[in-house]
């Protein structure tokens, strides 16, 4: 009983660990996206190429981070 306790235990800890590894990576994924966006808009004057912002915009960024800012000015070439 107490082994099975000390086990299960064990893995809710390294659960745990996992899950605060992956939120933090996510977070500084998000943070690039946003850093990215916010370079573009920023040398947008220079360049001419800005990105709108709106909801879906801003959740490419989050979800996706920096590649999701370069794949939507991919497709603006495109669309």
């Amino acid at each position: 009983m107490v082994t099975g306790l000390l086990v299960v235990g064990f893995l809710v800890l390294a659960l745990l660990i996992r899950m605060r590894r992956a939120i933090g990576t996510a977070a500084v994924s998000a943070a690039m996206g946003f850093t990215a966006m916010g370079a573009v808009n920023l040398t947008g004057l220079i360049t001419g190429v800005t990105l709108p912002l709106n909801l879906f915009t801003l959740l490419v960024c989050t979800v996706l981070g920096a590649p999701g800012v370069v794949s939507m000015l991919v497709l603006q070439l495109f669309w």
